[in-house]
């Protein structure tokens, strides 16, 4: 049990920008650190529908809530997982040979693909919250299921593919992951689909397991 709360512990600090304990980085660990990414996605999606019910209070624009909610999940991991993203990004779209991919995918500098891509997400984000904001504000609850399900799945695959790379975080993380890891990851998600069934939010789940699916696979391709 200690090992897993320190994996936790590991992974919001990896993953999120919220302070947390001191806790010392030992290898044993680092399989708890992407089983645990469900649980940030749950956390960092609780915290996002709450800060948009809060904006909705100080009768702000629909336009300026739109703007700084599609920004808040950014700025509560740190940016981490966009900066990945544009990465990609300008590594499948440059068309080039596996090789090259790897290069630009190690590449710090930031390329054209990877402009044209945050910028078409952060179009999608900000027209999708502000049809929200116009139509029906009870769909903001698919707020605390969109993180959990984007990652929970994106793991699942990670668990089960030969990563493109032998070393690094990831392949640190996955080093001693196994079956069960993919099962109670899988079991975290089955809850959590439960839930959005409870709470009205199941077909958006089902879209976002959808395309987080199709993603990871056209990615892995």
């Amino acid at each position: 049990m200690l090992k897993y709360i320190n994996g936790l512990i590991m992974a919001f600090t990896m993953y999120t920008t919220i302070p947390m304990p001191q806790n010392k980085w030992e290898e044993k660990n680092y399989q708890y650190i992407l089983i645990n990414l469900p649980i940030i996605g749950l956390f960092i999606g609780l915290l996002w529908y709450m800060f948009t019910l809060l904006l909705i209070k100080f009768n702000l624009s629909k336009e300026m809530i739109s703007v700084i909610c599609m920004f808040f999940p950014l700025f509560l991991t740190g940016f981490i997982h966009i900066d990945g993203y544009m990465d990609t990004c300008d590594a499948i779209f440059s068309r080039a040979s596996l090789d090259k991919k790897k290069e630009i995918l190690k590449d710090s500098r930031v390329g054209a693909f990877a402009v044209i891509g945050v910028i078409i997400l952060f179009f999608v984000y900000y027209v999708s919250f502000l049809e929200i904001l116009k139509k029906d504000i009870s769909y903001l609850k698919m707020l605390i299921f969109l993180p959990i399900f984007s990652r929970g799945i994106t793991i699942l695959f990670v668990i089960k593919t030969k990563l493109i790379f032998e070393s690094g975080f990831i392949a640190s993380f996955k080093k001693d992951m196994n079956k069960k890891h993919f099962n109670i990851i899988l079991v975290m998600l089955l809850i959590c689909l439960i839930l959005a069934y409870f709470m009205s939010s199941l077909l958006v789940s089902f879209i976002n397991i959808s395309i987080s699916v199709l993603i990871s696979i056209y990615c892995i391709k």
